[in-house]
């Protein structure tokens, strides 16, 4: 990089106008020039320097954001930290019987931004469903920040395609899914940890195995319909082998693959859980690394994630039966956690399967969520963060205030800090909204808030769209100049790489 700085500053007979030229594609960032290629790419960063876009709070949402961050100036040199955040996430869907409507809906939806020439846009729908993330970046901040522009797409487009499916497995297949992306594109010693959870309102019925006591109402319609149990839980008393899922899911597994037709009578069992149905609060949770999430319940604090690192002996015993080992608490050496996005050339040993959590809010004890990345924790514990806040009902200020007291208690790394403030008043009134959050058997129209901003993007590139090949092949196949930050060893980068 500093070569194609010097080349760019020489002036060996070229005009100003081509060193111009010049210096200005050598600054150009991974992400920029990966633009070109993906409208999602381009989308501007929205208020408190969201990477999803302008997402706003309306009349009906029932939760308010606030952000800080800080690079932590005395300790490094660059930023690597990304957040995102959207009011209105994708709305929860119906239940799809049968295979025939299952395509039907899923074509009808595959890209909602792909026609982006019509004069009369789709409006937003107003969900009140909410989407939070932090990606912490290591060598570099192409993995994060590309996390931070595309990752919600992709857990949209999973949800779309699998409405029966449960959300924290969709959660795995979309981290999954990131991996397999990242891995194609250059930068391949990028990586990054994300902590990121899914706010939704649900319709769901009583299930006396589930540790909610309740499971979502779509899984549970379609099982009825095939005549399956209405309720299993495939989760229940047994471990992920691969430890790729640790949480307390209680859901249905389904997967229709009996056609139906449109006109259908409702079946007797799926009437009865119909009416046996209420609106819920729904948080979901996923995470890789040691970026961390803690609801505050009552005033105590409950962590919603696992921090995997390599001091962790279940992570350890992991990293081992995978061909690998732990140096000085580092992944072969070389990773301070076990888990991340990215990092491809170490993906045997840094899986990127994410923990995941589903909890059932409840308005009269669930206050706030703080998201952070591990430069709060490493100086800051949940109770006490919780503790620092919990009478801050602005949650900017919230956020702001954990930032300051981690810079006060010395911490050394960049510092990201999202705080989600439930107002519980208006909890209690979305519950009894039937046009709130859920869509009923018939899908509303209406765009997606995500895909409303990707397809003004789109229309603002025109038809300057080029392929990814031509892209790919134009960046520079180099890490960033940049210093690697804790998670990271430098020095036995180079013999990891060799190996890969």
């Amino acid at each position: 990089m500093f070569s194609s700085a010097k080349q760019s500053l020489h002036l060996h007979g070229s005009s100003p106008a081509s060193s111009t030229a010049n210096a200005e594609k050598t600054t150009q960032t991974p992400i920029q020039k990966l633009a070109k290629s993906d409208p999602a790419l381009t989308v501007p960063q929205g208020s408190l320097n969201n990477s999803a876009g302008e997402s706003l709070p309306g009349p009906r949402s029932s939760f308010r954001v606030g952000v800080t961050e800080d690079k932590n100036k005395k300790c490094r040199r660059t930023m690597e930290d990304t957040h995102a955040y959207l009011y209105n996430f994708l709305s929860t869907p119906a239940p799809v019987y049968g295979s025939e409507v299952g395509q039907k809906n899923r074509a009808a939806t595959a890209d909602p931004t792909a026609n982006s020439s019509d004069p009369n846009p789709q409006p937003v729908v107003e969900t009140d469903n909410g989407y939070f993330a932090i990606f912490d970046g290591h060598a570099g901040t192409f993995a994060a920040d590309w996390c931070g522009k595309k990752l919600h797409l992709l857990l949209e487009d999973m949800i779309r395609k699998n409405p029966n499916t449960p959300i924290p497995e969709l959660l795995d297949q979309t981290f999954t899914t990131v991996d397999q992306q990242l891995e194609k594109l250059p930068l391949k010693n990028s990586g990054c940890t994300a902590v990121i959870a899914v706010l939704r309102w649900e319709d769901r019925v009583p299930n006396s195995q589930s540790s909610t006591g309740s499971a979502l109402y779509a899984p549970a319609a379609v099982a009825a319909v095939k005549g399956a149990p209405e309720v299993t839980d495939p989760h229940a008393g047994a471990a992920d082998p691969s430890g790729a899922t640790e949480s307390n899911i209680d859901s249905t597994h389904a997967h229709p693959n009996q056609p139906q037709t449109e006109a259908r009578t409702e079946h007797p069992v799926e009437a009865r859980l119909r009416n046996e149905a209420s609106r819920q609060r729904v948080l979901y949770t996923a995470n890789v690394g040691d970026a961390r999430i803690v609801l505050c319940r009552n005033g105590r604090a409950l962590r919603l994630s696992y921090d995997h690192k390599g001091s962790d002996e279940n992570e350890g015993r992991r990293v081992a039966s995978a061909g690998g080992l732990i140096l000085n608490n580092r992944v072969n050496g070389v990773l301070a956690v076990t888990r991340a996005l990215g990092d491809a050339y170490m993906k045997d040993l840094v899986t990127g399967h994410p923990y995941t959590t589903e909890t059932v809010i409840q308005p009269d004890q669930d206050e706030f969520l703080i998201l952070a990345c591990d430069g709060l924790w490493d100086v800051c514990s949940d109770q006490e963060a919780v503790d620092l806040v919990r009478n801050i009902q602005d949650p900017q200020a919230a956020s702001k205030q954990l930032v300051d007291h981690a810079l006060a208690r010395f911490s050394t790394d960049n510092l990201s800090c999202m705080i989600v403030r439930f107002d519980n008043k208006a909890v209690k009134q979305r519950k009894n909204e039937a046009q709130i959050g859920v869509d009923s058997d018939q899908p509303r129209t209406g765009m997606s808030e995500a895909d409303a901003i990707v397809s003004n993007a789109r229309k603002q590139m025109g038809d300057s769209l080029e392929p990814v090949e031509n892209v790919a092949s134009e960046m520079i196949m180099e890490e960033e100049e940049s210093e690697p930050g804790p998670e990271l060893n430098p020095e036995p980068l180079k013999d990891a790489q060799k190996n890969n």
